[in-house]
């Protein structure tokens, strides 16, 4: 881990990373800590566990959420993924639990990282519902919600998807940049190199959407890659300068 660190700090200035369930919290929390200044952390249950954790579980990592509050910049990922969760009584535990995690958010005065998969629509209702304030979503592809994350000042973070995603493009065509954030979703975002090998899943693929963003948009790679940076920073409120 130090030398990974160490690379990446040649290239970046900050890096946020996220723990998606309980088991990984005191990790996250031990790496944010460890690396103070360059990385942070942001945590929460990601919808796709619903099915896996007790309302016991859930209760005590909301305990360790507010606990620990101080070493956080985010709750989440947190929102609905009805993809792999099918089941009404699932869906129904998922919103429940994207509210907790909304409160949470607004309670903290932290951002909100959301993670929308065949819901977008049901999580904007959600989010308009409880008022959510501090928004990331992640990896959004719902173009046709944009007027609405524009009128709520909503970030979008964008991955590697961009490259191949034709929806992902007409988000990142349709936003201003100035709500636009970087992202790798590793080791989830399935890229290969020219030689047909995954990407090994570094925070520096961030370099990716940035290609695709600068040509989306027609401008200047460096023009994005500060401009996202400030975006991080303001929205996260991370103590580095760009």
């Amino acid at each position: 881990m130090n030398e990974v660190v160490k690379e990446l700090k040649k290239e970046l200035k900050a890096v946020v990373t996220v723990a998606t369930e309980p088991k990984f919290f005191e990790r996250g929390l031990e790496i944010a800590e460890k690396y103070r200044s360059f990385a942070f952390l942001s945590a929460g249950i990601h919808p796709e566990f619903v099915k896996e954790i007790s309302q016991e579980q859930i209760e005590k990592a909301f305990e360790w959420l507010k606990e620990n509050e101080k070493s956080l910049v985010g709750i989440g990922e947190s929102g609905l993924d009805y993809f792999w969760v099918k089941e009404p009584e699932w869906r129904e535990k998922q919103k429940g639990l994207f509210e907790k995690s909304i409160a949470l958010a607004k309670e903290l005065d932290k951002v909100l990282v959301v993670h929308t998969r065949e819901a977008h629509e049901q999580v904007i209702e959600i989010l308009e519902k409880n008022r959510a304030e501090k928004v990331q979503l992640h990896m959004w592809g719902g173009n046709s919600f944009v007027k609405t994350i524009l009128d709520h000042g909503w970030f979008v973070s964008v991955g590697p998807v961009v490259k191949t995603s034709k929806k992902h493009q007409k988000v990142v065509r349709d936003l201003p940049l100035e709500l636009l954030l970087l992202e790798t979703d590793s080791p989830w975002f399935g890229l290969k190199d020219s030689e047909g090998k995954p990407l090994r899943g570094l925070p520096t693929n961030i370099k990716i959407p940035a290609e695709e963003i600068a040509k989306i948009k027609d401008l200047e790679f460096k023009e994005v890659w500060e401009e996202c940076g400030k975006n991080a920073v303001k929205l996260f409120k991370l103590p580095i300068r760009i």
